[in-house]
């Protein structure tokens, strides 16, 4: 079984700031540490690490930023064969600044645009329409001509009858309600068999709603499955005609960058290993967590750990 995962991949360019050391002026100055990024890429890098075979298609710049964006999926064990290099544009990259807090600060280089925007998918090219699941980030939804190309690729594959997910990763806090992209995420919606997103921050923004459990539902009433993230309350689903909840687990929390994407790697998982909605929620919300507990959004678990963590509650596989 392939998945085939399709949007953003860039670097993060995490910076912890000095902190005083008993009180005496002496400042430690951690090393800045620069890794792979970007919502689908993670989720792809995520789904490998389960245990998933995956390939990614997505476009990066040609400066040193993309080739280390390529190498940290190659890493992590994803075909990064589709992935295309943009002549002109930049491969973007996200600083993380952790002042003395711990309230992570996140900025955008370049805000708009990057290479990622740039992206045609070549349906044939990239295994496409042969895949077991193709997943789409809604941050490469942001842009042309990515964007159309993109819806195309989903059309493409649910009449070839491959299931499609998307995250709709509004990221409404950074750019709002851009001129057409609620047009082009609602015409994602349409094209998806399942929609994951923050049940607070962006399901309830999309129909209008305050309440997650009924936003959720009114998304699903087309059919689909709508799955709604609540942090540390679990998640919440609901596939048409039913409601499902799993709760969260209680772990300390190291680093929360990365933990929507790889909620649905663990989904997704699940799903293609054919539990049922309520045991797929709890298996994507022990990934989730266990990923929060550890330095990095790449620092996904195996499934065998996840196994071990949510217990016999969990997936039968």
């Amino acid at each position: 079984m392939t998945v085939v995962v399709i949007g953003d991949v860039n670097v993060d360019l995490q910076l912890v700031l000095p902190t005083t050391i008993d009180g005496q002026g002496e400042h430690a100055h951690p090393d800045p540490a620069l890794t792979g990024g970007g919502s689908a890429a993670n989720a792809a890098a995520a789904l490998a690490r389960l245990g998933v075979e995956t390939r990614f298609v997505g476009m990066v710049g040609n400066d040193t930023y993309g080739a280390e964006a390529v190498r940290s999926l190659s890493d992590a064990g994803v075909d990064t064969t589709p992935i295309q290099t943009s002549a002109g544009g930049m491969t973007v990259m996200v600083l993380v600044v952790v002042p003395a807090d711990g309230e992570r600060l996140i900025y955008v280089w370049p805000p708009r645009g990057g290479a990622h925007l740039e992206l045609i998918v070549d349906a044939a090219a990239t295994g496409l329409l042969d895949a077991s699941w193709v997943h789409v980030s809604g941050i490469a939804l942001r842009g042309e001509p990515a964007a159309a190309s993109i819806l195309e690729a989903m059309e493409g594959a649910r009449s070839a009858g491959v299931p499609v997910s998307l995250d709709v990763n509004l990221r409404l806090e950074n750019w709002g309600w851009e001129e057409g992209f609620r047009d082009t995420i609602t015409a994602a919606i349409e094209r998806s068999d399942i929609v994951l997103g923050g049940a607070v921050d962006e399901i309830c923004p999309l129909v209008g709603s305050d309440d997650p459990p009924s936003a959720v539902a009114e998304l699903a009433a087309g059919g689909r499955t709508v799955v709604g993230r609540l942090g540390a309350g679990g998640a919440i689903a609901h596939d048409g005609d039913r409601s499902y909840a799993a709760g969260g687990f209680d772990v300390e929390v190291v680093d929360t960058v990365g933990a929507g994407d790889a909620f649905d790697a663990g989904f997704i998982a699940a799903r293609l290993r054919r539990e049922p909605l309520d045991r797929a929620l709890r298996y994507a919300n022990g990934v989730a967590a266990l990923t929060i507990g550890r330095q990095g959004a790449r620092s996904t678990p195996g499934h065998d750990d996840v196994m071990r963590f949510v217990g016999d509650d969990g997936p039968t596989v």
